[in-house]
Formats: C-alpha cells, sequence, structure tokens
C-alpha cells in the first residue's frame, strides 16, 4: 500500500487559498480599473489639491442651486461669470455617484478589516509563541533560539514604536454644584499592550489577550 506524503497533504489546502486570493485580487484589481474607466474626467486623489477642493466644494452644495436661479432670473447678470450647464452637470454628478462613492468607501473599510482580522488571529499566535520563545531560550537548551528571539524582539520593538501616540491628558472634572456631594472618579484601567507584555516577558492573560492583540 503506497503511503501518503504529509507534508503535502498539509500544504495543498495552503497552496489552493493562495491561488483563490490571487484570482480575488486580480479579479477586484480589474474591476477597480474598470469602474476608474467608466467614470468621466476621473481624478485620482491628489494630496496637493486636497484642501483647495474641498475649500470650494463645501459652498456647492446649497450655494450652486441659488445661483443658477439668480443667474437665468436676472438678465444683468454676465452671460459668462457663470455656467449654469456645467453646474447643473456637476449637482447631477454628485445626486448620481455620490451614493456609489459612499458604498466603495464602506466596502474599502470592510475589505480592510477583513484583511485586519486575520492578520489578528495570526498576530496573537505569533506573539503567543514570542512569549513562549523568550522563556525557552533561558532554559538549557535555549541557546539555539537566542537569534531567533532577538529578531522577534526587533520586530516587535518596531510595531511598539509605530503605534506610540502621545497621551493627552484627561479634562479636569467640572466642580459639583453647591449643596451637593461630589462624587468621586475612580480611574480608568488602561489596557496594557500585548506585544509589550509579551516582550517584557509577561504571561498573556486569555480574556485581555484577545480584546487588546488587535490594537495598534
Amino acid at each position: 500500500m503506497a503511503q501518503t506524503n504529509t507534508n503535502q497533504q498539509i500544504g495543498a489546502p495552503a497552496a489552493a487559498d493562495a491561488q483563490n486570493v490571487d484570482a480575488i485580487a486580480s479579479q477586484l484589481l480589474d474591476i477597480v480599473k474598470k469602474l476608474e474607466s467608466v467614470i468621466p474626467d476621473f481624478e485620482p486623489h491628489d494630496k496637493r489639491e486636497i484642501s483647495r477642493v474641498a475649500a470650494s466644494a463645501k459652498f456647492a452644495h446649497e450655494l450652486i442651486a441659488q445661483t443658477i436661479t439668480t443667474v437665468t432670473s436676472i438678465p444683468s447678470v454676465p452671460r459668462d461669470l457663470f455656467k449654469v450647464a456645467l453646474a447643473q452637470e456637476a449637482l447631477h454628478v454628485r445626486d448620481q455617484l455620490r451614493p456609489i462613492a459612499q458604498r466603495l468607501i464602506a466596502f474599502a473599510l470592510g475589505l480592510e478589516f477583513t484583511i485586519d482580522t486575520k492578520l489578528s488571529a495570526a498576530g496573537e499566535d505569533a506573539l503567543q509563541t514570542y512569549a513562549w520563545a523568550k522563556r525557552a531560550a533561558r532554559g538549557p537548551a535555549g541557546a539555539v533560539l537566542h537569534p531567533y528571539v532577538d529578531e522577534m524582539r526587533r520586530v516587535v520593538k518596531r510595531a511598539l514604536n509605530r503605534s506610540t501616540k502621545p497621551k493627552s491628558e484627561p479634562p479636569a472634572p467640572s466642580p459639583a454644584p453647591q449643596g451637593q456631594g461630589s462624587l468621586a472618579v475612580p480611574p480608568q484601567h488602561q489596557p496594557e499592550d500585548s506585544a509589550a507584555i509579551a516582550d517584557a516577558g509577561g504571561e498573556l492573560p486569555e480574556n485581555d489577550y484577545k480584546v487588546t492583540a488587535g490594537e495598534p
């Protein structure tokens, strides 16, 4: 009876999943390219122009309609001062395409969250493995783990440095009205970063760990 290659059995689903994800990514990219080609005068997001464009666009929603009424009602308005047809087209584009843009934004946010959810699950296991490796490296047969632990520690510290943000001071509590006792507000517990706990060599509590591991 022929023996089955266990390694091939384990690797086959992963390879099939990778091919499936590659096909999905290619299909999505084709859809995005097609969407960009369908939109007339499509403008890629430009960080250099966003402030200027947004400053003018925020007046457009209500001001354009009123300006059309003014221009078409008052004959003395210079003919080339305001292009009515272009303004009407802009409003029509907004009404028809803005809901689709909002739907696409929601899709993009959902896609990002789906990606992060998968990374979070593997990241939890990686942090648990890092915590184990640090303990095992201190054992009698742990010398072989030292270079791997050192590299994992550098990776964890880089991630912690990227996610570190200055903490703002909490606002001072408002004084209690006269004649009423003031209620002491207990200090709020700040959850510790799972990577910081692992880097310090501490045990990662199961309940707290699953909450904080996905945080940046």
